[in-house]
């Protein structure tokens, strides 16, 4: 199974573009999975656009499925006094698959400083059950990770609450920074809707939004929850945010995702 590490590596720079195939380790169904597209479009403005400052935010656009050849190109859009913005697309087999809005800011002066997001009072990891029910073995993208349900119900459960906790981290990350290595993470857990769904069924996400409060050094164990704040007509909207594990919120999150059930 190729590490993360060895998924951003793969990337080899032609005419341009940075090319690599679809690691099916990382699949989710025929396409890849979110997080590893928009870890391997942010290592793309990395390896194109020199001095980068950290990472604030990310927005993405799923289009398409990412399969086969992927291609990534990443475009300056604006570069300031502080911030930068770059725009990278993806695609797969010469199809249109993903853009990646990536927003750059150098730390400024600032008097203003508060923080009202702390984590939930959760279980320590250690604590807590596998989020996948024992003998369950993980499907395709989630072996990647080691997750642990913190707070709340699995998919399929029928609870009334579509929402969870779950402390997750990767496999191996050793050696990717933790900015990248973190937007893998965040998008790893199913939607919050599916705690309600009456069966399996398909789902796709449309697009995400996430923003990253710097800086970012953690590795290891995460606690990410993500809620359902409403569904209907096969589309749901959620809340996603992420806290390390000295309890300090360090990514918030929004997405859309198509329901087909």
């Amino acid at each position: 199974m190729p590490n993360l590490l060895s998924v951003l590596r793969s990337l080899s720079e032609h005419n341009g573009a940075y090319l690599t195939d679809a690691p099916q380790d990382w699949a989710q169904g025929r396409a890849l999975f979110g997080g590893i597209v928009a870890a391997l479009c942010a290592n793309t403005a990395r390896l194109s656009v020199a001095d980068l400052p950290p990472l604030r935010s990310a927005q993405v656009t799923f289009a398409g499925p990412a399969h086969g050849r992927l291609a990534f190109r990443a475009d300056i859009l604006r570069r300031g006094r502080t911030a930068t913005v770059v725009s990278v697309d993806c695609t797969g087999d010469d199809k249109f698959a993903a853009r990646v809005v990536l927003t750059y800011g150098a730390a400024r002066e600032s008097r203003v400083r508060h923080d009202r997001t702390a984590r939930p009072p959760v279980p320590a990891p250690q604590d807590c059950n596998p989020f996948f029910p024992e003998g369950q073995t993980p499907p395709g993208f989630f072996q990647n990770f080691e997750m642990r349900l913190a707070e709340g119900e699995r998919p399929l459960s029928g609870a009334a609450r579509p929402e969870f906790a779950v402390w997750v981290r990767h496999v191996e990350e050793q050696g990717v920074d933790p900015t990248i290595a973190l937007l893998a993470l965040a998008d790893s857990l199913p939607p919050a809707a599916m705690v309600q769904f009456p069966a399996m069924a398909p789902i796709s996400t449309m697009s995400w939004g996430i923003d990253f409060f710097q800086p970012i050094t953690s590795r290891g164990w995460h606690l990410l929850r993500s809620t359902s704040e409403q569904a209907a007509d096969g589309y749901s909207l959620q809340s996603m945010a992420v806290w390390d594990a000295q309890g300090r919120r360090i990514a918030a999150g929004r997405q859309a995702v198509a329901l087909f059930v």
